[in-house]
């Protein structure tokens, strides 16, 4: 994800701090903020992937360890381990991530629409 940007929230916070304050607001800046959240929802879905990648090799791991008789631990143990591992929070955290821009950005849509919709309004009038 690119670094030098700010944070997705940090961004949206902001920029709604701004039009709640009277800022000049209009569809064009709007879909932009909608193209950066777009593109860094990208760059979290990539990471999920490779974030998924690792935890099913650390659970593949897990599943395969044997308790101290020999015995393969059972899956509902493996699956405890697994959801305790650094890889599995990472995961979730991404998760969040994607989650909490697909909200923003069908916010921000909403908002694109009823500016559009005010012009539209205002011009035929």
């Amino acid at each position: 994800m690119a670094t030098n940007r700010k944070m997705y929230y940090e961004e949206y916070r902001e920029f709604l701090q701004g039009y709640k304050t009277g800022l000049p607001t209009n569809a064009e800046l709007v879909g932009e903020l909608i193209g950066r959240l777009s593109s860094d929802y990208c760059d979290y879905n990539l990471q999920l992937v490779e974030a998924n990648r690792q935890l099913f090799m650390v659970a593949g791991d897990i599943e395969a360890r044997t308790d101290d008789n020999g015995k393969t631990i059972s899956s509902a143990k493996a699956q405890s381990f697994v959801n305790a591992t650094d890889q599995n929070f990472k995961a979730m955290e991404l998760k969040a991530h994607l989650s909490n821009l697909e909200v923003f950005m069908s916010a921000l849509r909403s908002l694109q629409k009823g500016i559009l919709n005010e012009y539209s309004y205002q011009g035929n009038n």
